[in-house]
């Protein structure tokens, strides 16, 4: 985690597409979720021909402000200076680069908006402390790209894993409706 970077989960994801198109899967369906979902709809926007649709759940489209929030000042300056902060929650315990922060300034959400072409289910829940989700509404809302749908749970929380079989069917129901998944054979 040290080396995290939103350039180079990019180029994760790039390395994959291109091993599955190598393999005659040219275009693929992406699922995120936080900063995973935040680094699909990237990838989205800067290679539209390779992706066919996103599913994201709480995408963190404004993960820098989060993260200088989280450390206030006085600890963002420390990050700075030494180059890392120990960051730690219910998942991870671990230490986090300076360098994340200078990557994320060269992705903000104002540059991504005009670029973001790709159908989408963004999945979001109110009681969220990692992302904000008034970040992923207004970006949903404002986004020149019309064929972005909104969930949003009143109660839910930043993983929404007390309701994996609801999500799954969102999901299934919102590519069924762009034509993007067939059904398959009845019972």
């Amino acid at each position: 985690m040290r080396g995290l970077t939103l350039s180079r989960n990019l180029e994760n994801v790039a390395a994959v597409a291109s091993w599955l198109e190598a393999r005659g899967h040219p275009r693929v369906c992406l699922i995120g979720s936080s900063m995973g979902g935040g680094t699909g709809m990237w990838f989205s926007a800067q290679h539209p021909e390779r992706v066919t649709a996103g599913l994201h759940i709480a995408p963190a489209l404004d993960l820098e402000s989060s993260l200088l929030a989280w450390a206030g000042a006085e600890r963002t300056r420390g990050w700075q200076e030494s180059g890392t902060i120990h960051f730690e929650n219910d998942l991870v315990s671990c230490e986090l680069g300076w360098e994340l922060i200078e990557d994320l300034r060269a992705h903000s959400t104002a540059q991504l908006l005009p670029r973001y072409r790709t159908p989408a289910l963004l999945l979001q829940g109110r009681f969220d402390t990692s992302v904000p989700w008034r970040a992923v509404v207004d970006f949903a809302t404002r986004c020149p790209f019309r064929e972005i749908e909104l969930h949003f749970f009143a109660d839910g929380d930043h993983r929404l894993t007390d309701r994996k079989d609801r999500l799954w069917d969102l999901m299934l129901e919102f590519l069924r409706g762009k034509r993007l998944l067939e059904d398959g054979p009845g019972p």
